[in-house]
């Protein structure tokens, strides 16, 4: 969970823990389902988190650390376990979360750059993905887009996103995902424009290279209705990038 300047963290902790039993909703809708094969696609798709040693940033209700269990990773211990923490501060050292033990094999980092209004705040998120991810290693994480494009603002998808409020460097709006037989789950963002842009810059400058994103077109759920896909195809909702951390400065 990150921290922002209009948002107590103890008023997000609460509204997470209010919704969270909802958030699997979204496997059922198109929406995670593309999510579910992106972030498995990337984190995993050519086999290098097997054994792997992982964090998970952000983990919510553990799905995508299940994920990358059932591929193989963490192969000795075969568990999870959970932690406390501001990812927006100092998660390691004396200061830090006991029990981290970085640098990790694969470090991820999924939807928290969404709940970030202030540059200070995603630099100390990417202070922290860099302290922990060893040289080689690789960082995967699902971001928003922009919450203002037509996949996002029909619900065709699942989850839609509105009550757009411009500030400098980034957008508020507010998200809602559709719970079949029970309340829809509400959500309150912000995004700043370095990160929903796709630029790569922030990856860059805390010693990540070969920046990509997987590319929705290789979905099977794309492959299987690429008509029913071609709006998000246009302006995707999200993507799942995925990096490599430097080896050294010249990589």
């Amino acid at each position: 969970m990150a921290s922002s300047s209009s948002t107590e963290f103890a008023q997000v902790k609460k509204e997470y823990d209010e919704q969270a039993p909802s958030y699997n909703a979204l496997l059922k809708l198109p929406f995670g389902v593309l999510e579910s094969q992106l972030f498995i696609s990337a984190a995993a798709g050519d086999g290098f988190c097997k054994n792997a040693s992982v964090l998970d940033l952000g983990g919510g209700t553990g799905l995508r650390a299940r994920q990358v269990l059932e591929a193989g990773a963490a192969r000795e211990s075969g568990r999870l376990r959970w932690f406390h923490g501001d990812v927006s501060r100092p998660l390691f050292g004396e200061q830090g979360v006991v029990g981290l033990c970085p640098p990790y094999d694969l470090v991820m980092a999924n939807w928290i750059f969404d709940h970030i209004d202030s540059p200070d705040v995603l630099k100390a998120l990417w202070r922290n993905i860099a302290a922990a991810v060893r040289p080689g290693g690789r960082f995967v994480g699902v971001r928003a887009c922009d919450p203002r494009c037509e996949a996002m603002k029909t619900g065709k998808y699942g989850p839609t996103c509105q009550d757009f409020v411009e500030f400098s460097g980034g957008i508020y709006y507010s998200s809602t995902i559709p719970v079949s037989g029970a309340p829809s789950v509400h959500l309150e963002n912000a995004s700043l424009e370095v990160s929903y842009s796709g630029s790569t810059e922030m990856h860059e400058r805390y010693g990540f290279c070969d920046v990509k994103s997987e590319p929705c077109e290789n979905a099977e759920i794309v492959k299987s209705d690429p008509g029913f896909w071609q709006l998000w195809i246009e302006r995707p909702g999200f993507v799942v990038v995925k990096a490599q951390k430097r080896l050294n400065r010249q990589q």
